[in-house]
């Protein structure tokens, strides 16, 4: 056992130090053995090692899986959701690399033993409980403890660094003690004191900002799409740089690059998902709020009653529902959308297993089969809020042959990129039809539609030898973290987003909402957001968690990340990626820390529902 966290440490770290493994984990070993030594008869103590052995081998393979591909090591409570990777068994497939199966090699030996004989499978050796197991339980118990409260007030911010330098098990024993925010201090509820105090939680957010709230009267655009219909699309996996992306002179995304011409597009704006990754998406577009740090906030916050723009439309006479052709359990979307306020949901029995492509129902069913419900209410003159989730372009970005809509190079054709570009290509597409069956129905003068990507799509753990390369051809430049979490915004609204607005002001998922809100007349004075409106305010601070340690950045001219603490972190300008001194951005770092505390406490004090 202590073997394999030697090995689980080299697969995640990249580092074989004897003395690591020592001092760090063989403390928890000791502890696992000793308990069985001392508590257990003797015919009882192999099946448990065994047990035992399974147990950490499976721990450390599922944490290898994790961190190849979200760079993060996972919690224990993210662990305890493995009932879902059968839902995304092909991305997960595609993760495991050969040598990790080296963790269970043991287990061959052991059945080699079992069927030939030639060894024993334990020794008669007997150790006295009161003279030897006890003094090593006590002082293995003794070490676990004192390295769990030596670290329990520092703040974690790079999950991969604290398990490497504090200990893998150490690691899930403080975040158990930290709770779901990222390695943040435990945050606790608003008082009664102070949701009710004149100072209110949207003052103290706009004072953190740094922002002067706008009267609605005065507000660019306010109520101008005011009663229209809302069709809010989240792309799976889509970044912002195959949007204008010319392969061999050809558009990757033709009708997206029509659509911008007469829509405000926001090509700045950065992904700020948690571990529920899409299902947090979902949540940040209707909430404006921070998700939960290490842990999914639709399985974390499943009691509470969210504020969100189903519930604001609402009380304007709006009928709301979303559709995403997966199942409703999966990231616990049952509980998710009662709590976001949607009218109803469509989920996988809705939209059947026709044309499946990946994880269900292709994103062609989905909208050919969401269409008649927008005309239905469109025919009986009822406002709507539609939100189509997307899936289809999730990795592994498999697209069947006969649903190619981009003939990628040859050159390209096996690269995990070039994947990722026909994926693009084929959201382009099934856009590009909604467009025109909206405009068939007579609903498209009528709609506000929308569409951003959920979170990256190219992460540098699943490249493979030319992949950066190609990234590198088709930008200009190294792709950086700074492409990797560039996601896009647009929003058209015929007749008055004609001409076209590009903005390269920064913003994050955050802020789609309160646009959105502006837009369509909703008034935010007594809705606490996060976000800000895009069309009136131009300066911005935005953070991010779990994808980026916690205490990461991004201001209108860098994007900040910590290791241990500011002190040894890093900024990047956000124009070339370029390594600049990060002193002058300490009160940044001090005010988004202060940012996602206070989100954390007014999660905690929202009411059940």
């Amino acid at each position: 056992m202590a073997l394999k966290a030697l090995f689980a440490r080299y697969i995640l770290f990249q580092d074989i130090n004897l003395l690591d493994t020592i001092s760090l984990e063989l403390s928890y070993i000791l502890l696992f053995a000793c308990l069985i030594e001392y508590i257990a008869k003797n015919k009882l103590k192999f099946p448990l090692y065994l047990m035992i052995n399974l147990l950490l081998s499976t721990l450390f393979f599922g944490i290898a899986v994790y961190h190849s591909y979200f760079g993060n090591i996972p919690t224990y409570y993210a662990l305890m959701q493995a009932g879902q990777v059968g839902a995304v068994k092909d991305s997960v497939t595609q993760l495991i690399q050969p040598e990790y199966f080296l963790l269970y090699a043991d287990f061959l030996v052991m059945i080699g033993v079992l069927l030939t004989r030639k060894l024993p499978l334990y020794s008669n050796l007997k150790l006295s409980k009161t003279k030897v197991i006890g003094p090593i339980l006590a002082l293995s118990f003794a070490a676990c403890l004192a390295n769990l409260f030596l670290h329990k007030d520092e703040i974690i911010t790079n999950s991969a660094l604290a398990a490497e330098t504090k200990g893998i098990f150490n690691f899930e024993a403080l975040q158990a003690y930290y709770g779901p925010n990222g390695g943040l201090p435990q945050a606790a509820a608003l008082t009664e004191k102070e949701l009710k105090s004149e100072e209110t939680i949207q003052d103290k957010i706009n004072e953190i900002k740094g922002i002067k709230e706008i009267p609605d009267s005065e507000r660019k655009y306010f109520g101008a799409a005011k009663g229209r219909n809302l069709i809010l699309i989240q792309f799976e996996s889509m970044q912002d740089f195959p949007i204008g992306l010319k392969i061999d002179g050809r558009e990757v995304t033709p009708n997206m690059n029509k659509l911008i011409q007469n829509s405000f597009y926001f090509n700045n704006l950065y992904q700020q998902t948690g571990a529920g990754n899409t299902s947090d998406a979902e949540f940040i577009a209707n909430t404006s709020l921070y998700p939960a740090g290490m842990v999914a906030t639709s399985t974390f916050f499943e009691t509470k009653a969210f504020p969100s723009m189903p519930k604001l439309l609402k009380e304007e006479g709006y009928k709301t529902f979303t559709l995403h052709a997966d199942k409703v359990d999966f990231w616990n979307r049952v509980e998710l959308y009662p709590s976001l306020g949607f009218d109803k949901y469509y989920a996988l029995e809705f939209f059947g297993k026709e044309d499946l492509i990946g994880l269900g129902p292709s994103d062609e069913v989905m909208f050919n089969k969401g269409m008649p419900l927008l005309m239905d209410l469109h025919a009986k003159n009822k406002p709507f809020y539609a939100h189509f989730i997307s899936m289809t372009s999730h990795h592994p970005y498999e697209i069947p042959a006969d649903k190619e809509v981009f003939e990628l190079p040859e050159k390209y054709k096996s690269s995990i990129v070039g994947k990722y570009i026909r994926a693009i290509s084929y959201n382009d597409m099934v856009l590009g039809k909604l467009i025109d069956q909206l405009k068939a129905e007579g609903m498209w003068e009528n709609t506000v539609l929308a569409y951003y990507g959920d979170h990256m799509g190219m992460h540098h753990t699943m490249f493979k030898e030319k992949d950066p390369e190609i990234l590198k051809e088709f930008l200009g430049h190294e792709y950086t973290k700074i492409d990797r979490f560039n996601v896009p915004f647009v929003i058209t609204a015929p007749g008055i987003t004609d001409g076209g607005m590009t903005s390269d002001q920064l913003a994050g998922q955050l802020d789609m909402m309160p646009t959105l809100a502006n837009l369509l007349g909703v008034s935010l004075n007594d809705y606490v957001h996060f976000g800000q409106d895009l069309l009136n305010h131009k300066e911005n601070l935005i953070g991010m968690r779990y994808y980026m340690p916690a205490g990461s950045f991004f201001n209108d001219h860098i994007v900040f990340q910590p290791e241990k603490s500011f002190d040894d972190g890093e900024a990047l300008t956000l124009e070339t990626a370029t390594k600049v001194p990060h002193a002058p951005y300490k009160e940044d770092y001090d005010r988004i820390l202060k940012l996602l505390g206070l989100s954390d406490q007014y999660l905690k004090s929202l009411p059940e529902k």
